[in-house]
């Protein structure tokens, strides 16, 4: 009787914690519908959608595809608007949220799950970018079902890993870092392996290789018979190497430690930095105290997690000394390692000592614990090795954050009563701290608006200019704008390669020339015949 009373109570705690989230997703995509677009991947995403819907007005087929690809849908019904990417992504973070409440449950009753849950979606890092058709909150929603579902597959039903890995191939294809969530899958199978041990039978396994290669030789076979290779796998290897970055990319920056100088702005900010348009960056705004009580908290529970290593009183087991100071010298050399040697050593080397400690270490009932400090750690060490680090990129570490907050607070105050007030009164702290914060960013882009005009301005006083060549440093976003392929010509980048924009302009015959971010003064043989004359300046060049 009491499970069948738990569980009515969790269906509707999550019936609630939906209806919440539709109504709060309206309120992102009204916001967003002002911001509008603004970052370059959200326009790449656009074109492939645009491509996928059977229109080719440009498309980078290398990036990861399954946000596009549902993006397409709408578009192929004739819904071909920006608004179309957003809902999308709104979709996916009610997703998320969900997902997210659902993988909380299996370490916290279902009441704290939901307001963990919902400080999560209100995050000021979360806010920024969950509905903007960025791939980063999306993939994240995948990802989590795919922990979720692992977890499951162990504890309730080895049918759940088939859907398991299916999240885990839509993570890694909606965005390709979000591949290292199976390091996490993983671990929770090693950490319960004489479990897991039990489930590799023949009956077993046979289908699910099965399985795994149809769903792999598919994937494979599109990317053969469309790009004639197989892109993701180099780039997935690679992403933290630098030899193909260069301080000409935006977001270049080879501090090791950024993303932890800057986890305050990431928690919760008032409003956004006045640069936050030309930036797009929240590493600027100014944190408010309940970001340091957030980190406080997480320090807490993180050394009281690591006091085992101290405790002598509970650590009952052989050779103690010698595995504490195996475990302490991995670490030491861990902590050297770091982005000294290759991002994947120090991986490794993280990986292995969190192991330990579980195998090593008495009290494992928590093993949810093990697998979030697992899952920060490992996406805070493979983006501070990349010398491109950009706020959104580290967003996956929240999930757990937010976890660690939240035990904490059971740790401090033990009775669930307590806990849960808590959890209320931060909630209600941060609804007004979030209203003010989305008050703040929801205004639409100058720049934004600048080319939307430029575009505009184009299209009146050349009705024909699609059968004519045009380029522009901007291309992929007035490619979705005047809805015609425009080439990407860099004035920076072409002079750090040693070319010059003339050449480029000369060698693809371009007509027009539209300059968004480059502040060109001339260009020889063009002329310019618009100039908005902003302080967001964009001026469109033609061939004399």
């Amino acid at each position: 009787m009491f499970e069948i009373n738990d569980l009515s109570r969790n269906n509707k705690l999550l019936g609630i914690l939906s209806v919440l989230m539709i109504i709060y997703t309206g309120i992102l995509l009204y916001s967003q519908s002002i911001r509008s677009i603004s970052y370059w991947d959200i326009f790449v995403y656009l074109q492939n959608a645009m491509l996928f819907s059977g229109n080719n007005i440009g498309s980078q087929l290398s990036v990861p595809p399954v946000l596009s690809l549902l993006t397409s849908v709408p578009f192929k019904l004739g819904f071909i608007s920006e608004t179309s990417l957003f809902v999308v992504s709104g979709i996916l973070f009610i997703f998320l949220i969900i997902g997210m409440y659902l993988l909380f449950n299996e370490r916290f009753d279902c009441e704290i799950s939901l307001l963990a849950s919902l400080i999560f979606s209100m995050l000021s890092l979360i806010v920024t970018w969950a509905l903007t058709g960025a791939t980063d909150v999306p993939a994240l929603s995948f990802g989590v079902w795919a922990l979720l579902f692992t977890i499951w597959g162990l504890n309730k039903d080895f049918k759940y890993y088939y859907p398991a890995f299916l999240f885990f191939i839509l993570a890694f294809f909606t965005r390709f870092t979000e591949g290292f969530i199976l390091i996490v899958m993983g671990y929770y199978l090693l950490i319960n392996f004489e479990k897991f041990k039990k489930q590799l039978t023949v009956k077993n396994i046979l289908p699910f290789v099965v399985y795994v290669l149809i769903i792999g030789l598919i994937i494979c076979g599109v990317y053969l018979s469309f790009q004639g290779t197989i892109p993701f796998i180099s780039q997935f290897l690679e992403v933290s190497s630098s030899s193909q970055v260069s301080s000409v990319n935006v977001g270049y920056e080879l501090n090791p430690y950024y993303y932890l100088q800057n986890l305050p702005e990431y928690l919760t900010s008032f409003n956004a930095s006045g640069s936050y348009f030309v930036s797009l960056s929240t590493s600027d705004n100014s944190p408010t105290p309940l970001s340091y009580a957030f980190i406080l908290l997480v320090v807490i529970y993180l050394l009281k997690f690591l006091s085992k290593l101290v405790n002598y009183d509970i650590c009952e087991v052989d050779n103690k000394n010698i595995k504490i100071a195996a475990i302490i010298l991995l670490s030491i050399f861990t902590i050297i390692s770091y982005t000294h040697l290759s991002y994947m050593i120090t991986e490794l080397l993280f990986i292995v000592i969190l192991l330990l400690y579980y195998r090593w270490l008495p009290d494992k009932d928590n093993q949810m614990d093990y697998l979030m400090l697992l899952w920060i750690g490992i996406y805070i060490i493979m983006h501070s090795y990349h010398p491109v680090k950009v706020d959104r990129y580290i967003i996956p570490i929240l999930i757990p954050l937010t976890y660690f907050v939240t035990t904490s607070i059971q740790f401090i105050l033990k009775d669930k009563k307590k806990v849960l007030i808590a959890l209320l009164i931060i909630l209600i702290l941060m609804i007004p701290v979030n209203a003010s914060y989305l008050s703040s960013i929801t205004h639409e882009n100058q720049h934004t608006h600048e080319e939307k005009v430029a575009a505009e301005w184009l299209d009146q006083y050349d009705p024909n200019y699609k059968s004519y060549n045009i380029s522009s440093d901007r291309g992929v976003v007035f490619s979705w704008y005047l809805k015609k392929y425009v080439y990407t010509t860099i004035p920076r980048v072409l002079e750090a390669n040693n070319e010059s924009l003339i050449d480029k302009l000369n060698s693809i015959e371009a007509k027009y020339y539209i300059d968004s971010t480059s502040n060109t003064t001339k260009i020889a043989g063009y002329q310019c015949i618009y100039d908005n004359n902003k302080d967001t300046r964009v001026k469109i060049y033609e061939r004399k």
